[in-house]
């Protein structure tokens, strides 16, 4: 009898730690256009492998980088802000701190990013709230 409740001890154990892993789940950055004036915003991501085309964010439009959380998951990118592109922020968009931090309990699997005039939000998916992680740099 106390060998079986052991075994299944360690079976909830490893339910709730098969849950828990990260790696090789599906996951998507969003990154939304909501600049004033209606000014496109230019995205650039990439990881150490691969790579984004270029793309030229029309307002309130939705860039969505999909790709699977592999050890050491590392994403950033690259935004100018139009009409002139000048104004440039280059910012780390994933990494594995932020499903615990933000992006939360690995549900619904999205690093939802907002653009705005004055930097580049965050949202925290469990409550919903934005918080400002980057400023507009220097211009180019």
């Amino acid at each position: 009898m106390k060998k079986n409740l052991i075994y299944f001890l360690v079976f909830l154990i490893s339910i709730h730690k098969i849950d828990s892993i990260l790696l090789f789940r599906h996951f998507n950055i969003d990154i939304q256009n909501k600049l004033g004036d209606n000014q496109k915003l230019k995205v650039y991501c990439r990881d150490k492998n691969s790579f984004t085309e270029v793309e030229f964010l029309p307002f309130k439009t939705i860039l969505e980088v999909k790709f699977i959380i592999y050890p050491k998951t590392l994403i950033w990118c690259n935004l100018w802000k139009g009409p002139d592109y000048v104004h440039h922020i280059r910012f780390t968009a994933f990494i594995e701190n932020f499903i615990h931090d933000f992006c939360g309990s690995m549900k619904p699997d999205v690093c939802f990013w907002q653009v705005q005039d004055d930097g580049v939000w965050l949202r925290h998916n469990p409550t919903g709230i934005l918080k400002l992680m980057y400023e507009w740099g220097h211009e180019v």
